[in-house]
Protein backbone atom coordinates (compact mmCIF):
# COMPACT_ATOMS: atom_id res chain seq x y z
CA UNK A 1 0.00 0.00 0.00
CA UNK A 2 1.73 3.40 -1.19
CA UNK A 3 0.68 6.93 -0.94
CA UNK A 4 0.92 9.20 -3.41
CA UNK A 5 1.00 12.45 -1.35
CA UNK A 6 4.23 13.70 -0.20
CA UNK A 7 2.41 15.17 2.52
CA UNK A 8 1.68 11.63 4.07
CA UNK A 9 5.73 10.94 4.75
CA UNK A 10 6.18 9.70 7.84
CA UNK A 11 9.42 8.88 7.67
CA UNK A 12 12.19 11.10 6.36
CA UNK A 13 15.51 10.96 6.87
CA UNK A 14 18.40 13.48 4.98
CA UNK A 15 22.30 13.02 4.85
CA UNK A 16 22.48 10.69 8.20
CA UNK A 17 25.90 9.60 9.27
CA UNK A 18 26.43 7.83 12.58
CA UNK A 19 30.20 8.02 13.85
CA UNK A 20 31.28 6.09 16.78
CA UNK A 21 34.95 7.22 18.06
CA UNK A 22 36.99 7.49 14.54
CA UNK A 23 34.44 4.87 12.62
CA UNK A 24 31.78 6.40 10.77
CA UNK A 25 29.58 3.44 9.91
CA UNK A 26 27.19 4.61 8.23
CA UNK A 27 27.46 7.15 5.35
CA UNK A 28 24.63 10.04 3.74
CA UNK A 29 22.07 8.15 4.26
CA UNK A 30 18.81 9.89 2.71
CA UNK A 31 14.89 8.27 2.57
CA UNK A 32 11.20 8.91 2.97
CA UNK A 33 8.96 7.06 3.52
CA UNK A 34 4.99 7.54 3.11
CA UNK A 35 2.15 6.22 5.36
CA UNK A 36 1.16 2.23 4.67
CA UNK A 37 4.33 1.11 3.00
CA UNK A 38 6.12 -1.85 3.79
CA UNK A 39 9.91 -1.06 3.57
CA UNK A 40 12.35 -3.79 3.39
CA UNK A 41 15.97 -2.77 4.48
CA UNK A 42 18.69 -5.71 3.80
CA UNK A 43 22.47 -6.17 3.60
CA UNK A 44 25.10 -8.68 5.17
CA UNK A 45 25.99 -7.98 8.92
CA UNK A 46 27.58 -4.79 9.70
CA UNK A 47 25.64 -3.00 6.36
CA UNK A 48 24.46 -0.17 9.05
CA UNK A 49 20.78 -1.24 8.48
CA UNK A 50 20.24 -1.75 12.36
CA UNK A 51 22.59 1.29 13.40
CA UNK A 52 20.20 3.30 10.63
CA UNK A 53 16.94 1.69 12.55
CA UNK A 54 18.19 2.79 15.94
CA UNK A 55 18.56 5.93 14.78
CA UNK A 56 14.87 6.11 14.04
CA UNK A 57 14.05 4.40 17.40
CA UNK A 58 15.96 6.87 19.46
CA UNK A 59 18.52 4.32 20.75
CA UNK A 60 21.53 6.40 19.77
CA UNK A 61 22.27 9.47 21.03
CA UNK A 62 22.42 12.27 19.11
CA UNK A 63 26.17 13.01 19.76
CA UNK A 64 27.09 10.20 17.59
CA UNK A 65 25.08 11.09 14.89
CA UNK A 66 24.47 13.93 12.52
CA UNK A 67 21.52 14.74 9.33
CA UNK A 68 17.74 15.96 9.31
CA UNK A 69 15.72 12.64 10.61
CA UNK A 70 12.04 12.94 11.51
CA UNK A 71 10.10 10.19 12.77
CA UNK A 72 6.22 10.81 12.49
CA UNK A 73 6.96 14.65 12.09
CA UNK A 74 9.14 14.74 15.11
CA UNK A 75 13.14 14.54 15.33
CA UNK A 76 14.39 12.44 17.59
CA UNK A 77 17.87 14.58 17.86
CA UNK A 78 16.01 15.98 21.13
CA UNK A 79 15.47 13.66 24.20
CA UNK A 80 12.52 15.70 24.66
CA UNK A 81 10.91 13.88 21.55
CA UNK A 82 11.34 10.60 22.06
CA UNK A 83 8.81 9.79 24.55
CA UNK A 84 6.23 11.07 21.88
CA UNK A 85 8.13 9.13 19.37
CA UNK A 86 8.10 5.35 20.96
CA UNK A 87 4.48 6.55 21.67
CA UNK A 88 4.39 6.10 18.00
CA UNK A 89 6.31 3.36 17.17
CA UNK A 90 5.81 -0.55 17.97
CA UNK A 91 9.27 -2.93 17.81
CA UNK A 92 9.18 -6.49 17.43
CA UNK A 93 12.58 -7.87 18.46
CA UNK A 94 14.28 -10.82 16.61
CA UNK A 95 14.44 -13.25 19.70
CA UNK A 96 10.52 -13.51 20.92
CA UNK A 97 12.03 -13.72 24.46
CA UNK A 98 12.82 -10.25 24.23
CA UNK A 99 9.16 -8.92 24.75
CA UNK A 100 7.31 -12.07 26.09
CA UNK A 101 6.79 -14.07 28.83
CA UNK A 102 6.77 -17.56 28.22
CA UNK A 103 5.18 -18.79 31.59
CA UNK A 104 2.53 -16.59 30.93
CA UNK A 105 -0.62 -16.20 28.77
CA UNK A 106 -0.96 -14.54 25.68
CA UNK A 107 -3.63 -12.36 27.57
CA UNK A 108 -1.61 -11.77 30.53
CA UNK A 109 1.03 -10.97 28.39
CA UNK A 110 -1.08 -8.18 26.88
CA UNK A 111 -2.16 -7.12 30.01
CA UNK A 112 1.87 -6.50 31.42
CA UNK A 113 2.75 -5.01 28.34
CA UNK A 114 -0.60 -2.16 28.36
CA UNK A 115 0.90 -1.30 31.77
CA UNK A 116 3.84 -0.50 30.48
CA UNK A 117 2.25 1.89 28.23
CA UNK A 118 -0.29 3.03 30.70
CA UNK A 119 -2.73 1.49 28.41
CA UNK A 120 -6.41 0.70 30.01
CA UNK A 121 -6.16 -3.41 30.15
CA UNK A 122 -9.97 -4.17 28.45
CA UNK A 123 -9.15 -1.50 25.73
CA UNK A 124 -5.71 -3.34 25.27
CA UNK A 125 -7.81 -7.13 25.42
CA UNK A 126 -9.93 -5.61 22.55
CA UNK A 127 -7.25 -4.59 20.75
CA UNK A 128 -5.36 -7.90 21.55
CA UNK A 129 -8.22 -9.53 20.40
CA UNK A 130 -9.12 -8.30 16.96
CA UNK A 131 -5.33 -8.34 16.22
CA UNK A 132 -5.16 -12.56 17.08
CA UNK A 133 -8.08 -12.73 15.44
CA UNK A 134 -6.37 -11.36 11.97
CA UNK A 135 -3.10 -13.43 12.79
CA UNK A 136 -5.10 -16.57 13.06
CA UNK A 137 -4.12 -17.15 16.77
CA UNK A 138 -6.45 -19.83 18.02
CA UNK A 139 -8.96 -18.85 20.39
CA UNK A 140 -8.38 -22.16 22.25
CA UNK A 141 -4.51 -20.65 23.16
CA UNK A 142 -5.18 -17.35 24.39
CA UNK A 143 -5.52 -18.73 27.71
CA UNK A 144 -2.86 -21.74 27.65
CA UNK A 145 0.90 -20.35 28.36
CA UNK A 146 3.20 -19.25 25.76
CA UNK A 147 5.90 -21.55 26.24
CA UNK A 148 3.41 -24.51 24.75
CA UNK A 149 2.19 -22.37 21.79
CA UNK A 150 4.23 -23.28 18.34
CA UNK A 151 7.43 -21.17 17.09
CA UNK A 152 4.89 -19.85 14.61
CA UNK A 153 2.51 -18.92 17.22
CA UNK A 154 5.04 -17.58 19.37
CA UNK A 155 5.67 -15.16 16.60
CA UNK A 156 2.70 -14.18 15.55
CA UNK A 157 1.92 -13.00 19.23
CA UNK A 158 5.17 -11.21 19.42
CA UNK A 159 3.99 -9.34 16.05
CA UNK A 160 0.32 -8.25 18.32
CA UNK A 161 2.09 -7.35 21.36
CA UNK A 162 4.32 -4.50 18.89
CA UNK A 163 0.90 -3.37 18.00
CA UNK A 164 -1.47 -2.79 21.01
CA UNK A 165 -0.75 0.39 21.69
CA UNK A 166 -1.64 0.88 17.87
CA UNK A 167 1.01 2.52 16.34
CA UNK A 168 1.71 4.62 12.77
CA UNK A 169 4.73 2.92 12.44
CA UNK A 170 6.36 -1.27 13.45
CA UNK A 171 9.45 -1.95 13.11
CA UNK A 172 10.34 -5.99 12.84
CA UNK A 173 13.82 -7.13 13.50
CA UNK A 174 14.13 -10.22 11.28
CA UNK A 175 10.71 -11.52 11.69
CA UNK A 176 11.07 -15.18 9.66
CA UNK A 177 14.96 -16.23 11.63
CA UNK A 178 13.82 -19.06 13.81
CA UNK A 179 10.75 -19.73 11.63
CA UNK A 180 10.42 -23.48 9.50
CA UNK A 181 11.24 -22.36 5.51
CA UNK A 182 7.48 -23.03 4.93
CA UNK A 183 6.61 -20.87 7.95
CA UNK A 184 8.11 -17.99 6.48
CA UNK A 185 5.30 -17.27 4.14
CA UNK A 186 2.75 -17.28 6.58
CA UNK A 187 4.45 -14.74 8.45
CA UNK A 188 5.39 -12.89 5.58
CA UNK A 189 1.46 -12.71 4.39
CA UNK A 190 0.22 -11.97 8.34
CA UNK A 191 2.52 -8.98 8.03
CA UNK A 192 0.80 -7.98 4.57
CA UNK A 193 -2.54 -8.98 6.07
CA UNK A 194 -1.63 -6.55 9.24
CA UNK A 195 -0.74 -3.80 6.74
CA UNK A 196 -3.94 -3.87 4.51
CA UNK A 197 -6.28 -4.34 7.30
CA UNK A 198 -4.83 -1.38 9.86
CA UNK A 199 -2.75 0.70 7.49
CA UNK A 200 0.81 0.46 9.40
CA UNK A 201 3.50 1.53 8.24
CA UNK A 202 6.10 -1.32 8.39
CA UNK A 203 9.85 -1.72 8.83
CA UNK A 204 11.35 -5.25 8.13
CA UNK A 205 14.77 -5.27 9.07
CA UNK A 206 16.62 -8.98 7.14
CA UNK A 207 19.07 -10.53 5.53
CA UNK A 208 16.67 -12.62 4.43
CA UNK A 209 15.59 -11.87 0.55
CA UNK A 210 12.04 -13.22 1.03
CA UNK A 211 10.89 -10.35 2.40
CA UNK A 212 11.16 -8.56 -0.65
CA UNK A 213 7.92 -10.01 -1.90
CA UNK A 214 5.86 -7.99 0.61
CA UNK A 215 8.05 -4.79 0.40
CA UNK A 216 6.65 -2.02 -1.15
CA UNK A 217 9.74 -0.72 -1.48
CA UNK A 218 13.12 -2.13 -0.76
CA UNK A 219 16.48 -0.82 0.52
CA UNK A 220 19.77 -2.21 -0.11
CA UNK A 221 22.63 -1.39 2.19
CA UNK A 222 26.83 -1.72 2.38
CA UNK A 223 29.54 -0.71 4.50
CA UNK A 224 27.20 1.63 5.68
CA UNK A 225 26.14 3.34 2.86
CA UNK A 226 22.56 3.06 0.76
CA UNK A 227 22.94 1.77 -2.75
CA UNK A 228 19.45 1.52 -3.82
CA UNK A 229 16.21 1.96 -2.32
CA UNK A 230 13.09 1.29 -4.70
CA UNK A 231 10.29 -0.96 -5.92
CA UNK A 232 11.67 -4.27 -5.91
CA UNK A 233 10.22 -5.72 -8.92
CA UNK A 234 11.71 -2.23 -10.43
CA UNK A 235 14.99 -2.51 -9.27
CA UNK A 236 15.47 -6.19 -10.64
CA UNK A 237 13.99 -4.45 -13.85
CA UNK A 238 17.13 -1.97 -13.72
CA UNK A 239 18.97 -5.02 -14.69
CA UNK A 240 20.15 -5.50 -18.36
CA UNK A 241 17.53 -6.99 -20.55
CA UNK A 242 14.99 -6.34 -17.95
CA UNK A 243 16.83 -9.06 -15.76
CA UNK A 244 16.32 -12.10 -18.02
CA UNK A 245 19.43 -14.18 -17.71
CA UNK A 246 20.71 -17.40 -19.24
CA UNK A 247 21.75 -20.33 -16.82
CA UNK A 248 24.09 -22.28 -17.83
CA UNK A 249 25.58 -25.36 -16.59
CA UNK A 250 28.88 -26.22 -18.13
CA UNK A 251 30.95 -29.68 -18.03
CA UNK A 252 34.60 -29.09 -15.86
CA UNK A 253 33.74 -25.56 -15.32
CA UNK A 254 37.22 -23.81 -14.19
CA UNK A 255 38.00 -19.85 -13.98
CA UNK A 256 39.13 -19.85 -17.38
CA UNK A 257 35.72 -21.11 -19.05
CA UNK A 258 34.09 -18.30 -16.83
CA UNK A 259 36.82 -15.80 -18.37
CA UNK A 260 35.91 -16.68 -21.30
CA UNK A 261 32.44 -15.98 -20.95
CA UNK A 262 32.60 -12.80 -19.07
CA UNK A 263 34.89 -11.03 -21.51
CA UNK A 264 32.50 -11.62 -24.23
CA UNK A 265 31.36 -8.28 -24.96
CA UNK A 266 27.72 -8.39 -24.23
CA UNK A 267 27.95 -9.90 -21.11
CA UNK A 268 27.17 -7.52 -18.42
CA UNK A 269 27.50 -9.47 -15.52
CA UNK A 270 28.50 -13.38 -14.44
CA UNK A 271 27.29 -15.46 -11.48
CA UNK A 272 29.01 -18.23 -10.58
CA UNK A 273 25.84 -20.27 -9.01
CA UNK A 274 27.59 -23.81 -8.35
CA UNK A 275 29.88 -26.57 -9.48
CA UNK A 276 29.21 -26.45 -13.07
CA UNK A 277 26.73 -23.40 -13.43
CA UNK A 278 26.68 -19.51 -14.15
CA UNK A 279 24.13 -17.12 -14.23
CA UNK A 280 24.26 -14.54 -17.11
CA UNK A 281 23.08 -10.83 -18.00
CA UNK A 282 23.37 -9.56 -21.56
CA UNK A 283 22.83 -6.66 -23.45
CA UNK A 284 19.73 -6.75 -25.62
CA UNK A 285 19.79 -10.77 -24.47
CA UNK A 286 17.07 -11.90 -27.34
CA UNK A 287 20.14 -10.57 -30.01
CA UNK A 288 22.97 -11.63 -28.28
CA UNK A 289 22.06 -14.91 -26.44
CA UNK A 290 22.48 -17.04 -29.65
CA UNK A 291 25.58 -15.00 -30.43
CA UNK A 292 27.42 -16.01 -27.04
CA UNK A 293 26.09 -19.67 -27.60
CA UNK A 294 28.12 -20.04 -30.53
CA UNK A 295 31.00 -17.94 -29.23
CA UNK A 296 31.10 -20.34 -26.33
CA UNK A 297 31.13 -23.58 -28.19
CA UNK A 298 33.90 -21.99 -30.91
CA UNK A 299 36.53 -21.70 -27.63
CA UNK A 300 35.67 -25.56 -27.25
CA UNK A 301 32.88 -25.11 -23.61
CA UNK A 302 30.69 -28.08 -23.49
CA UNK A 303 27.22 -26.50 -22.53
CA UNK A 304 25.20 -29.57 -21.00
CA UNK A 305 22.38 -27.25 -20.48
CA UNK A 306 21.21 -23.87 -20.82
CA UNK A 307 17.75 -21.96 -19.06
CA UNK A 308 16.04 -18.66 -19.43
CA UNK A 309 15.04 -17.06 -16.33
CA UNK A 310 14.11 -13.96 -14.73
CA UNK A 311 16.22 -12.51 -11.99
CA UNK A 312 15.20 -12.55 -8.71
CA UNK A 313 15.38 -9.56 -6.23
CA UNK A 314 17.61 -12.23 -3.88
CA UNK A 315 19.91 -12.09 -7.80
CA UNK A 316 19.47 -8.54 -7.74
CA UNK A 317 20.87 -7.79 -4.42
CA UNK A 318 24.26 -10.18 -4.95
CA UNK A 319 24.93 -8.40 -7.99
CA UNK A 320 24.59 -4.99 -6.64
CA UNK A 321 27.14 -5.64 -3.54
CA UNK A 322 29.31 -8.02 -6.41
CA UNK A 323 29.58 -4.89 -8.56
CA UNK A 324 30.40 -2.50 -4.88
CA UNK A 325 32.99 -4.69 -4.48
CA UNK A 326 34.65 -4.97 -7.56
CA UNK A 327 34.46 -1.26 -7.64
CA UNK A 328 36.30 -1.02 -4.39
CA UNK A 329 38.83 -3.65 -5.13
CA UNK A 330 39.70 -1.38 -8.39
CA UNK A 331 39.54 1.99 -6.41
CA UNK A 332 41.93 0.22 -3.67
CA UNK A 333 44.35 -0.52 -6.88
CA UNK A 334 44.28 2.46 -7.85
CA UNK A 335 45.12 4.04 -5.12
CA UNK A 336 48.10 1.83 -4.29
CA UNK A 337 49.58 2.51 -7.57
CA UNK A 338 49.43 6.28 -6.79
CA UNK A 339 50.91 5.82 -3.52
CA UNK A 340 53.53 3.55 -5.30
CA UNK A 341 54.17 6.79 -7.46
CA UNK A 342 54.02 9.62 -4.82
CA UNK A 343 56.15 7.46 -2.64
CA UNK A 344 59.37 6.66 -5.52
CA UNK A 345 60.96 10.07 -5.23
CA UNK A 346 61.36 9.64 -1.44
CA UNK A 347 62.71 5.89 -1.82
CA UNK A 348 64.93 7.63 -4.57
CA UNK A 349 66.16 10.08 -1.84
CA UNK A 350 66.68 7.60 0.71
CA UNK A 351 68.52 5.28 -1.54
CA UNK A 352 71.01 8.31 -2.71
CA UNK A 353 70.98 8.92 1.11
CA UNK A 354 72.26 5.92 1.20
CA UNK A 355 74.59 5.85 -1.83
CA UNK A 356 76.74 8.97 -0.24
CA UNK A 357 77.03 7.53 2.88
CA UNK A 358 78.57 4.69 1.43
CA UNK A 359 80.79 6.58 -0.73
CA UNK A 360 81.81 8.81 2.55
CA UNK A 361 82.67 5.60 4.22
CA UNK A 362 84.88 4.59 1.42
CA UNK A 363 86.98 7.35 1.03
CA UNK A 364 87.35 7.45 4.37
CA UNK A 365 88.89 4.13 4.66
CA UNK A 366 90.68 5.22 1.24
CA UNK A 367 92.18 7.84 3.62
CA UNK A 368 92.95 6.03 6.58
CA UNK A 369 94.77 3.26 4.50
CA UNK A 370 96.84 6.03 3.32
Amino acid sequence: MTSANSDDVVVDVKYLNVIFGTKRVVRDVSFSVNRGEIIGIFGISGAGKTTTIRVLTCQIKKKYWIGNVKVTGISPAKKRNHAKILSNIGYVPQLETLNLYYDLKPMTNVETFASTYGLDTNDAKKIAENLFSILDIPEDTWNKKLKNMSGGEKKRVSMALGLIHQPEILFLDEPTTGVDAYKRYSILTYLKKLNRELGTTMFIISHDMECSLVCDRAAIMRNGKLLEFGNPKDLVASLPSNGIMAMFSIEDLNENKIEIVRKYPAVKTLIRTGNEAIEVLLDDFETNISKLVRHMIKKGIKINSMTRATATFRRFFQIRIQEEDEKERREKEEKGQVDKKEKAPEEIKKQDGEKRKNKAKKGKKRGETK
